[in-house]
């Protein structure tokens, strides 16, 4: 009984955590043809498969400027970190979503630079000039320009 007791800890703790870094990972321009296909379809099943698959993955960015630091909609978070990044289709704004409070603490609004790999939650849109809108969750902000902590 002893012997298996790391064994079983360790699978404990695994399932307890995102296992984010199990999930495979996706850049912008797959994320796009995803939004693309949801667009074309009359289907809902189809629709739902497609952000099941969606969810599945992670969500890589980088080079994002921050434009806001709101509180968040969302219960599971305090505050929300905006930004958007231009794509051939449009611009696209993005919603993310961090436990990291002191990560955010050091972010500046228009000046601190910033690469993210989060779970994406889910499409969006509003009536202004935006392609989409996303959320992404359970986001690990890394900041990269040197101006910044």
């Amino acid at each position: 009984m002893k012997k298996f007791f790391p064994l079983v800890l360790f699978a404990v703790l695994l399932s307890s955590c995102s296992m984010a870094f199990l999930k495979e990972e996706m850049q912008i321009n797959d994320l796009i043809r995803y939004k693309e296909k949801i667009d074309h379809t009359d289907n809902p099943a189809e629709v739902y498969i497609i952000k099941a698959d969606l969810s599945s993955k992670v969500l890589s960015l980088n080079g994002l400027i921050v434009k806001d630091i709101i509180e968040s909609t969302n219960v599971n978070y305090q505050f929300c970190v905006v930004s958007e990044l231009q794509t051939e289709k449009g611009k696209i704004e993005c919603y993310i979503f961090t436990k990291n409070i002191r990560r955010i603490s050091y972010l500046e609004k228009g000046k601190t630079m910033i690469d993210v790999k989060g779970e994406f939650n889910r499409f969006f849109s509003t009536l202004d000039s935006y392609y989409t809108k996303v959320e992404i969750i359970n986001s690990s902000i890394t900041i990269v320009s040197p101006e910044s902590k």
